[in-house]
């Protein structure tokens, strides 16, 4: 009878024994979740450098002007100490087809401590944007997972402005500017 009751005390030990080591989450294995600290609003304009594999920026901006319409979208990700930027356009003025697709336009690879392209300054210069107080015209939007900002024009004028600025930041990765995306230059004789 003793021999069932020390038996019978040895499987309960040995039971609260597992059952304790279960609880303890120092000797379950747990996988490393792999996190970004990646702040839109802040980070933003360093963002070739704060930007993780994590994350993704994606970016539209509304080439409309006047009778034109044409519609650009950016995706920006991070690899290693590179960035890759892959832009598509869809352009409905000349286009019958209501619902055109999307075509590539450029995918190119540059080092995060490229300073041609200065997307980043681009959005510092245009800050004062990201706040209207009719907000009639947003014209360009970037996202990072569920945080977006959105930058708007006030006018023509102003609307011309701004496509300027962009149009002259953005030849810097494409200078082929293959079917005028970015604008064309006026050449005067």
């Amino acid at each position: 009878m003793t021999i069932l009751v020390v038996g019978f005390v040895g499987i309960s030990l040995f039971g609260v024994s597992i059952m304790g080591k279960r609880a303890n989450p120092k000797n379950d294995f747990q996988t490393e979740q792999k996190t970004s600290d990646f702040d839109l609003n802040t980070d933003l304009t360093d963002f070739k450098k704060k930007m993780t594999e994590l994350d993704t920026l994606k970016i539209f901006f509304d080439h409309s002007v006047c009778t034109y319409e044409g519609y650009e979208r950016i995706e920006i990700t991070k690899h290693s100490d590179s960035i890759k930027v892959r832009t598509e356009f869809k352009e409905l003025t000349f286009n019958e087809n209501k619902n055109p697709d999307w075509n590539l336009v450029y995918e190119k690879k540059i080092s995060e401590k490229d300073t041609v392209w200065q997307f980043d300054k681009f959005i510092e210069r245009n800050a004062q944007r990201k706040t209207s107080d009719d907000k009639t015209r947003g014209i360009l939007i970037v996202q990072n997972k569920k945080d977006s900002i959105q930058f708007f024009t006030n006018g023509l004028v102003d609307l011309n402005r701004f496509l300027e600025d962009y149009y002259l930041t953005m030849r810097k990765i494409y200078p082929e500017n293959k079917n005028g995306i970015y604008g064309y230059e006026l050449v005067e004789e």
